[in-house]
């Protein structure tokens, strides 16, 4: 008898996976943050005014918002079946129409109306009106036990072990339960782009090209930039997977990503982004020193430019990834206090510049003729723009590499036979263009830098070129 009773679904964290106030200033601080101190103020009358007041204004995108979709396929066929299902939540009456507009199979809707905050005994107060013959409620909080003590069965979704137990203890009938799917290490590894850290081995080169390697100090100094410059780096991904939350759900393969799948919610990334930041710039300047720390505040202030705005502007943004890989270069030679060499600011600009301009080309050639490339500022007809500047770049990068073999390496004595390093423009140029020969054909699936540490002949080729730099410094 009890399933025949009305459904009443809670929203946030129930319904969908996250909450919908906090996706809401997530979406303002990264589209428009100036508007947040006059949100914020609502504060002063009450969490019913501040919700109205941010609902007013945010532009969430409310069918991509990640669902339990387990919970909405069961309220689906409890309507289809006949049963009412009602949605009811303390969310902003706007959103709560919206939400309810895109799933099709609500009865009605029931939130906030800007003076009252449809919460807890609130909300209990308000079914109990409503469904005087009784009601099954969905719930997932600590705010929800006070419904479910009224209700008449319960639906538990999402609810953590604690809030489980108090709900079980109060007698009530269990009609279903959707437990979540806990994100786990392997959700906050991904979070993090812990694979992406490989790009930090940059910071290793001025050490072994400078000979320091062989002092502890030195060796020390630079493993601690390496840690600082991926927890920095880390942090600045969660900022902008939290940035570009409605594209990326939108995105063929990125809706996969946790925060915008929702198996981690964005409250969680908003608070590790800042401590993963901090921690590596503390790390940086405490080991590395002042000027190592400044490198790593550059790098930092870059990357933030680039997520949020200069990604968009075409050659801007592959400058600047080229810029940051080269930055990475700098920090290990400030962490050391050695110098750096103008032959590899000058290698590896144009070196990483081909190497950016070649991830940007794999997009541009997959996009549709004629349409705008999605979060980029190219077109499909700049494909030829792409790859002639691309392997314009990654020439004059060898170019480059040879002129600094020729005119340094060789009068200057560093390298007792540096006959060997002649095969080094060789190997560089072959891994390039074999980079290029994928990109033109679109199976480079990831940034090539990514790629190089998961494909076997690059890191043949990888092995190779080390050996040779070993056989020109034997005495």
């Amino acid at each position: 008898m009890t399933r025949r009773l009305p459904l009443v679904l809670d929203m946030d964290g129930t319904l969908l996976l996250n909450d919908t106030l906090v996706e809401a200033l997530t979406e303002r601080l990264f589209s428009a943050p100036h508007q947040l101190p006059a949100v914020l103020a609502a504060l002063a009358g009450g969490r019913a005014p501040f919700k109205h007041r941010l609902s007013a204004i945010s532009e969430l995108d409310i069918d991509t918002l990640p669902v339990r979709q387990d919970l909405a396929d069961y309220a689906a066929a409890e309507h289809a079946s006949g049963r009412e299902v009602w949605l009811v939540t303390a969310a902003d009456q706007a959103i709560a129409d919206k939400v309810a507009a895109r799933f099709g199979f609500f009865t009605g809707a029931k939130g906030s109306d800007g003076l009252t905050n449809l919460k807890s005994a609130k909300k209990q107060a308000w079914l109990r009106a409503r469904f005087p013959d009784g009601y099954v409620y969905a719930g997932d909080s600590p705010a929800d036990l006070a419904v479910w003590q009224d209700a008449d069965a319960i639906i538990l979704a999402g609810a953590r072990p604690a809030t489980q137990r108090k709900a079980r203890a109060l007698g009530k009938p269990v009609e279903a339960h959707f437990p979540n799917e806990p994100a786990g290490l392997r959700g906050w590894r991904k979070a993090l782009r812990l694979h992406q850290w490989s790009k930090n081995l940059l910071v290793f080169v001025p050490l072994l090209l400078s000979g320091l390697y062989r002092e502890p100090e030195t060796l020390i100094a630079v493993l601690a930039a390496f840690a600082g410059l991926g927890l920095t780096a880390s942090g600045t991904y969660i900022l902008n997977d939290l940035a570009d939350l409605s594209a990326d759900r939108r995105h063929r393969s990125k809706h996969t990503r946790p925060f915008a799948s929702g198996r981690i919610a964005p409250e969680q990334g908003l608070f590790a982004a800042p401590v993963l930041i901090g921690g590596g710039l503390v790390l940086t300047t405490a080991a590395g020193g002042l000027w190592a720390g400044l490198g790593l505040l550059a790098y930092l202030a870059i990357t933030l430019a680039y997520s949020f705005g200069l990604k968009r502007q075409p050659l801007v943004d592959v400058l600047l990834l080229a810029a940051l890989f080269t930055i990475r270069l700098v920090i290990g030679a400030l962490a050391i206090s050695a110098d750096l060499s103008p032959w590899l600011f000058s290698f590896s600009m144009f070196f990483f510049l081909s190497l950016s301009m070649a991830k940007r080309h794999v997009e541009i050639a997959a996009g549709a003729p004629g349409e705008p490339i999605r979060g980029r500022g190219y077109v499909t007809e700049d494909r030829a723009f792409s790859l002639s500047m691309g392997m314009a770049s990654a020439m004059a990068a060898i170019v480059i590499l040879c002129l600094y073999i020729i005119e340094d390496a060789y009068p200057a004595g560093l390298y007792s036979t540096a006959e060997w390093l002649l095969l080094a423009p060789v190997i560089i140029g072959g891994w390039t263009l074999r980079v290029w020969l994928l990109a033109e054909r679109g199976t480079l699936d990831d940034d090539p830098v990514s790629f190089a540490i998961r494909d076997r002949p690059s890191l043949l080729l990888g092995l190779v070129l080390m050996i040779v730099f070993g056989l020109a410094s034997l005495t």
